[in-house]
């Protein structure tokens, strides 16, 4: 697996395991309706069965991409089974297949890393930094629109939202840096631009810059409540344009 299908399936993969992973361990569950599971767990499932679909379609068949075949598909069916189960009203159960797609999702993680023979460690590090680079952004982005569903929501988590964020930033500068040691990829049919020498480099390192700039509005805006909260997620509009093209820049050297 290499090129743009190959990053795109770690985009996707990414985002679903960050997403699930903060969305689960963020202490929303109970607090807020049921509906923002539904939400963010609907994203979450879409983005897992779309790495699922790409990295079964893609790779050659060999026992490593078999069991991240194998752990993609099951992280995607747990992730519906949870939706299910919601919609059914079935919270315990819900929330038990919740927990177990998001472990499925982290096994998934760590499995696909050895697609890339060079450096498997370094690999799952670069994965685990994207995971919740993107996942804290597509949280933050979703958390904040739930406010005007749940107008009586407490900040507080909108603000430990903004905390996941900021160390989902630095997790993204540790990314850059880690890609910064892979070969050269052969990317130049995509853009001209890529041409340039360590040009991804210097995308992911820009992009990923501008969201360590929005780091702070966020949290100042959370911290006020009210409808600062909803600038705050205009914010979040900026920095999910970013994170999501800084991180696609980065993995275009992870193969």
């Amino acid at each position: 697996m290499t090129g743009a299908t190959g990053v795109m399936a770690i985009i996707l993969l990414e985002t679903a395991v960050g997403g699930a992973v903060l969305l689960w361990g963020s202490g929303v569950w109970g607090v807020v309706r049921r509906g923002f599971f539904l939400l963010t767990g609907t994203t979450i499932a879409l983005c897992a069965a779309g790495a699922w679909a790409i990295t079964a379609a893609e790779t050659a068949p060999a026992p490593v991409t078999g069991r991240a075949v194998v752990a993609l598909g099951a992280f995607t069916g747990l992730a519906v089974v949870w939706q299910l189960l919601l919609l059914a009203r079935q919270e315990r159960l819900s929330r038990l297949a919740g927990l177990a797609a998001t472990a499925a999702g982290v096994v998934a993680l760590v499995l696909f890393a050895p697609v890339r023979e060079r450096a498997p460690g370094l690999a799952v590090a670069e994965l685990a930094a994207g995971a919740l680079f993107l996942g804290s952004t597509l949280y933050g982005l979703l958390l904040g629109h739930w406010y005007l569903v749940e107008r009586r929501l407490t900040n507080r988590h909108m603000i430990r939202s903004a905390w996941l964020y900021g160390a989902g930033v630095v997790a993204a500068a540790i990314g850059a840096a880690l890609s910064a040691r892979n070969p050269v990829p052969d990317v130049a049919n995509l853009s001209p631009l890529l041409r340039v020498p360590d040009f991804t480099l210097l995308i992911a390192g820009g992009f990923t810059a501008i969201c360590a700039l929005i780091a702070p509005f966020v949290w100042k805006l959370a911290s006020e409540g009210g409808r600062s909260i909803q600038a705050a997620t205009g914010y979040f509009y900026l920095a999910v344009i970013m994170a999501f093209a800084a991180e696609m820049a980065a993995k275009l050297r992870f193969f």
